[in-house]
């Protein structure tokens, strides 16, 4: 039988802010995360020094339940050794060759200690795979124990598990046992692995295999480890290239071979930790808020990095915003429309600086919208509709709206004529441009479904319409799938928008099939794009799973960005379901601008009434020369096209103006009038 310890301590972990050489209690709700990547490693040929202190566990038989093949032990120590930037007084003790830090422990059967995703709070693997000891063979027993030496502040806390085989066995006829020890510093907070060298008790058979060696973060993601292949020799291992990088060995062939007889790896940590919790903030079109949380070293500020480019910084990149004060910071400036990777570290002082962050975080800037140039309202009497008028940026649509957000486009282009009006209303004109294109997976490479409720997480940063997506339905023939936009910051999520359409299932190969949706979506994050339903001949939708389709994000920038997969519970997801290859339309629109028609009450404005009356603009359509009369009232004449272009203003007037070189077309007069008021004509050219 396996044995499992369960245990809880009061106080067994304290969060330290470091200052130059002290430690400053923080509160207990304080989370510092800091990188065990940044411990520095160093190797010498030391001398190996038993312990015999208090004992934790001991073998007792040969078979799997009684040679210490998988057990946790509770380790309460006399001081507080700050791993990874965080203070501990109590640690777990593995029989697999590793300790962990924090509440939650490790399984009794967890190997793989760097790897494992085990919400423990760190690791420390000295030989970390399935292993165990021996009882009684040709006069030897193993066991684990442990002791404290030293005096304050030089404390020394040593585990040791003493005559293990380097595999797990119950063999009582071929033995090779060897030691090793983990020793935990006090004040300097370094980490020591010190082996033994190994020997047969009985038998000669080889044997090999591989274990994890190094420290774990409170992530699988923050790791440090040694890496050697049967090609090379275990005492001359490199840094390990992943969290599941190990060490090779073999106790009859030299190489890769056995650790030797006082082998020392020794593990130095930083004294300048990187912050954590790196996010992106608000953006414009030009820069971005990030903010951090603070780092334990307390640094005198922060180095930031950015790039357009996901290629992360050395400690030889110059920052591009060096040392930051604060947790929080405007980047900048930026290209509109622009995905950028920004990393961020601690500057300590004196050139002494933490590792860059070890992902970098993602902002896009949003895009760059034309510009309204002009705008004129007008005063009408009540009942009278009223003509406004608006220019733009080369190449812009006009929009007129009836309200300041949201609200209802009631006109597009130059000028726009309101209902008839009673009271005075401010209307509202805004320029856009718009694009097309796609995002996401382009085609389906698998052939599994997936039949519970699930799809994507997407980001938008400027209005985006959703023209449709396509699809591999599967199944025995026509059925109906329902798919619905969610807004997934609110659980459960809510839907914005549905629609059902008509599909047909088949067995492989699936057929690519186009579905229509034309959802409109409004800038904001954790949308969500869902098939909640399925009827008929459709038992599923095509999905990717592991990893081989790719992955996130797929990005439009300035647009929007597919962050991941996504189940019913609002849940991210590795996988990426259904909806492939997005069609969309992008609008890059301007802050709308107030336009106001003016209703006079009291129709005071006889004289432009009696103006109107007595102007005329002959003829129209028109040739060449277009005649006004009254043109002594009028101070300047304004000429637009039918895209609201301003292409012509005429300051000194006659009654005959020669408009010959236009293009045949229709065209607007704005006739600015010295008393202060506007009119406009329209008029059409030959």
């Amino acid at each position: 039988m396996k044995h499992f310890y369960k245990f809880f301590f009061g106080n067994e972990k304290k969060k330290y802010l470091k200052a130059a050489f002290s430690f400053v209690l923080l509160a207990a709700a304080t989370t510092v995360e800091a990188q065990v990547s940044a411990y520095s490693f160093t190797q010498s040929a030391g001398t190996y020094s038993p312990i015999s202190g208090t004992v934790l566990g001991v073998a007792t038989g040969n078979a799997s339940a009684t040679n210490l093949n998988s057990n946790v032990y509770p380790v309460t120590m006399p001081f507080d050794f700050v791993f990874n930037g965080t203070a501990y007084n109590a640690l777990n003790v593995s029989s697999n060759g590793f300790i962990t830090f924090g509440a939650t422990t490790p399984g009794t059967t967890t190997t793989t200690p760097i790897s494992s995703t085990t919400a423990y709070d760190g690791a420390v693997s000295v030989f970390g795979r399935d292993i165990s000891s021996v009882f009684d063979i040709a006069g030897t027993t193993g066991d684990i124990m442990w002791e404290t030496s030293g005096t304050a502040p030089n404390r020394e806390t040593v585990i040791q598990w003493r005559n293990f085989r380097p595999n797990s066995s119950t063999s009582t006829t071929a033995a090779y046992t060897f030691s090793f020890q983990i020793r935990l510093q006090e004040t300097s907070n370094v980490i020591q692995m010190v082996y033994s060298n190994g020997a047969y008790l009985v038998g000669s058979a080889s044997i090999s295999g591989t274990a994890q060696i190094g420290l774990r973060g409170a992530a699988a993601t923050d790791f440090n480890t040694r890496l050697n292949a049967t090609t090379l020799e275990f005492v001359n291992s490199t840094p390990g290239t992943a969290n599941s990088s190990t060490q090779a060995f073999n106790t009859v062939n030299s190489v890769p071979g056995m650790p030797t007889a006082g082998l020392t790896y020794i593990w130095t940590p930083p004294t300048c930790y990187a912050p954590s919790g790196l996010t992106g903030g608000t953006t414009t079109n030009n820069s971005s808020n990030v903010s951090w949380t603070a780092s334990p070293s307390s640094p005198s500020g922060y180095d930031i990095y950015y790039s357009t480019t996901n290629t992360a910084p050395t400690s030889s990149t110059p920052p591009t915003n060096p040392n930051v004060p604060g947790t929080s910071a405007s980047i900048g400036p930026l290209a509109p429309s622009t995905l950028y990777y920004v990393w961020i570290r601690s500057n300590c002082g004196g050139g002494n600086t933490s590792i860059w962050s070890l992902q970098p975080v993602q902002v896009v800037t949003q895009c760059l919208p034309p510009a309204i140039l002009t705008t004129s309202g007008a005063t009408v009497c009540p009942g009278q509709s009223a003509t406004l008028t608006a220019t733009a940026d080369a190449g812009a649509s006009i929009k007129w709206y009836d309200a300041s957000t949201a609200g209802n486009v009631v006109g597009t282009g130059a000028s726009f004529a309101t209902p008839a009006l009673s009271n005075t209303t401010q209307y509202y004109v805004a320029a856009s441009t718009g694009s097309s294109s796609a995002t996401g997976l382009t085609n389906a490479i698998s052939t599994s479904g997936y039949t519970l409720d699930a799809g994507l997480l997407f980001d938008v940063y400027s209005t985006t319409t959703i023209n449709g997506v396509y699809v591999y339905p599967m199944g025995t023939g026509a059925g109906t799938v329902e798919i619905a936009l969610q807004d997934g910051n609110v659980s459960p999520a809510v839907t914005l928008q549905t629609i059902t359409v008509n599909l047909t299932g088949s067995p492989a190969p699936y057929v690519k099939t186009y579905v229509p949706l034309n959802f409109t979506v409004q800038p904001g994050t954790k949308y969500k794009l869902m098939m909640l339903t399925r009827a008929g001949g459709v038992s599923s939708l095509v999905r990717e799973s592991g990893s081989s389709w790719g992955s996130y994000p797929f990005t439009v920038p300035g647009v929007m960005s597919i962050t991941d997969g996504n189940l019913t519970a609002n849940s991210p997801s590795t996988s990426y379901y259904y909806f492939y290859d997005w069609q969309i339309t992008s609008s890059c629109e301007s802050v709308r601008t107030t336009v106001t028609a003016t209703v006079d009450s009291a129709c005071l404005s006889t004289s432009e009434v009696n103006r109107k009356e007595q102007m005329k603009v002959y003829p129209n359509p028109f040739k060449d020369i277009i005649t006004i009369t009254d043109i002594e009232k009028v101070k300047s004449i304004q000429v637009f096209d039918s895209a609201g272009r301003n292409i012509r203003t005429l300051d000194h007037l006659s009654r005959e103006i020669d408009l010959g070189d236009l293009k045949s077309g229709l065209y607007i007069l704005h006739l600015t009038m010295k008393d202060g008021s506007a009119t406009h004509i329209k008029a059409i050219k030959k």
